[in-house]
């Protein structure tokens, strides 16, 4: 197990997945935290919904507020990486080597989902470290109160716990489509047109769905928690979704027949 998830950091350390994955998710944490501040308590200014008000960036976990905004974008990132990371094996044919020296084919999963998983984690530390660094520089211009910013570590580590949390359920279900479809261009596709088109459609029709579909699920995850789902309710839903795709990995890979 140990090769294998050392073969597969070794192919994520390259400068194209660090500048566009982790570099990515700290560049949208800052820019999300930017537009936090500039946008707050503006009405239709953005997805409204998620826009804070200028009492909640003055409140003792404001600094983290911008985040929620940058959420879903993080979570493209991460699909579009994971899934780009799963399906380069087949257009490379890599995958034909990496079965021969591992047969057992449950271990090239699991240790690719454990790589992908210590990239993500590093990128949504990279996307809260920056949204904080940007608060503070937005608090000054912005003139927003940072009195109650005190008790910083705990807010932080929350906030990266469930970020980290959201965006590896995303990056799970790039692995799949993309081990399913054998491209990262129909995994990314598939994915955000079924998280941000399908399901929205499905609720308009059954509005008691958005308590267990995927994406709402996401949503309660990186913010903690939502009216409408709480955040044990969404860390069960989520780790149900995580591990069932995973599953469907190692089955889907175990019967596959590899003759790239």
């Amino acid at each position: 197990m140990l090769r294998v998830l050392k073969s597969e950091l070794i192919r994520l350390i390259r400068p194209s997945f660090i500048a566009g994955g982790i570099g990515g998710m700290a560049a949208f944490g800052a820019i999300s935290t930017v537009i936090g501040f500039a946008a707050a308590g503006k009405s239709g200014a953005g997805p409204g919904q998620y826009i804070p008000t200028e009492a909640a960036l003055a409140a003792p976990d404001g600094y983290a507020a911008g985040l929620m905004l940058a959420a879903n974008l993080i979570g493209i990132i991460t699909l579009s990486f994971w899934a780009i990371a799963t399906a380069s094996d087949y257009s490379t044919g890599l995958i034909r080597l990496l079965a021969q020296a591992e047969p057992r084919r449950w271990r090239l999963i699991v240790g690719k989902v454990l790589a992908l998983t210590l990239y993500t984690l590093v990128g949504t530390l990279a996307a809260t470290l920056a949204a904080y660094a940007t608060a503070q520089v937005c608090a000054l211009v912005f003139d927003v109160s940072t009195a109650a910013w005190t008790d910083v570590a705990p807010t932080l580590l929350e906030s990266f716990r469930n970020l980290a949390l959201s965006a590896s359920v995303w990056g799970v279900l790039g692995l799949v489509i993309a081990l399913l479809t054998q491209s990262s261009g129909v995994a990314v596709a598939v994915g955000i047109g079924y998280l941000v088109v399908f399901e929205n459609m499905i609720v308009a029709v059954v509005s008691d769905a958005s308590d267990w579909l995927l994406g709402a699920t996401l949503t309660a995850l990186a913010a903690g928690g939502t009216p409408g789902i709480s955040f044990e309710s969404a860390l069960q839903l989520g780790a149900a979704y995580l591990v069932g795709g995973i599953l469907i990995a190692i089955v889907v890979m175990h019967f596959r027949e590899i003759t790239y």
